[in-house]
C-alpha cells in the first residue's frame, strides 16, 4: 500500500509532497517569482499561482545589490497581498 500512495502523482514522491504542500498552504497564499538568468542582467517577475501577473518583469543585476532589489519586491508585494506572509520579511 505503501508504494501505490508514493505513485499516485505523477511526479511520483516529490510531487505528492508539492501537491500536499499547495493545498495546505492555498493557492492564493502563494506567490511565484520567475527568474530569466542571464549573462549580466537578469529579469524578474512576480505572479500569483495562476499566472495573473502582479510585478511586471524588471531588471536587476548579479550582485548582492540586485538581489535585494529582487527581496524588497517580493517583500513589498507579500505584505500588499497576505499580511501573513509578510511576517515573513
Amino acid at each position: 500500500m505503501m508504494a501505490y500512495t508514493l505513485l499516485n502523482h505523477i511526479q511520483g514522491k516529490n510531487g505528492s509532497r508539492w501537491a500536499k504542500f499547495v493545498r495546505e498552504t492555498g493557492t492564493e497564499n502563494l506567490l511565484m517569482v520567475a527568474i530569466d538568468a542571464a549573462k549580466f542582467t537578469h529579469k524578474a517577475m512576480i505572479c500569483t499561482f495562476y499566472g495573473d501577473i502582479l510585478v511586471k518583469p524588471f531588471e536587476f543585476d548579479a550582485s548582492l545589490t540586485g538581489f535585494e532589489k529582487v527581496k524588497e519586491q517580493i517583500r513589498m508585494e507579500t505584505e500588499h497581498h497576505s499580511p501573513k506572509f509578510g511576517e515573513v520579511w
